[in-house]
């Protein structure tokens, strides 16, 4: 996504609005849900994005989240810790978590969990985030994603250590094919 050239003039309450202004004026689909999220996916690297953008007024923010998809058990959570140890040392912006769908616990029985990139941009009644400072958020989201995507798949695709999973996705290739 390109960052923009000028910042739009905030003139709502509604941080959302802008983040649905800036989703169609780059052609991206996106859906408000009944509890104000909005929610649209972004091509990456590796797969499609899904990100949802959420307003907390309690705390004047505006907070972007985008899940990796990769469900696993939450037994194996004692082995992602170190891996999201390791990653959010190199994040600037945002982190990396663990996210436990409790909802889908009580309709399953069980707690399915996946990988989630969040990243929150405090503001305050006088001063709204802006055109750029949200784009800019959905560029560091899908860096970010794509950077460190590889290396939790890796590692529940059979890398041995939290380690080994990081430098299969740093890697630095040397000239040119």
């Amino acid at each position: 996504m390109d960052l923009p050239q000028a910042d739009y003039t905030d003139t709502t309450s509604d941080p959302l609005e802008l983040v649905e202004a800036i989703l169609t004026d780059e052609g991206l689909t996106f859906e408000r849900t009944p509890d104000g999220e909005v929610l649209f996916s972004l091509a990456g690297l590796w797969k499609s994005h899904d990100m949802w953008f959420s307003c907390r007024p309690e705390g004047e923010c505006l907070q972007l989240c985008s899940s990796l998809d990769l469900r696993f058990d939450p037994a194996k959570v004692p082995s992602i810790h170190p891996l999201l140890s390791l990653v959010n040392q190199r994040v600037w912006f945002g982190h990396f978590e663990i996210y436990e769908d409790e909802e889908a616990m009580r309709e399953a029985g069980r707690l399915p969990a996946d990988i989630v990139f969040r990243h929150t941009l405090l503001s305050s009644p006088m001063e709204r985030p802006g055109q750029v400072q949200t784009a800019h958020m959905i560029n560091v989201a899908a860096e970010a994603v794509d950077r460190f995507y590889p290396a939790f798949d890796f590692l529940f695709k059979g890398a041995n250590t939290a380690e080994a999973a990081l430098e299969a996705c740093l890697f630095e290739t040397i000239g040119e094919a």
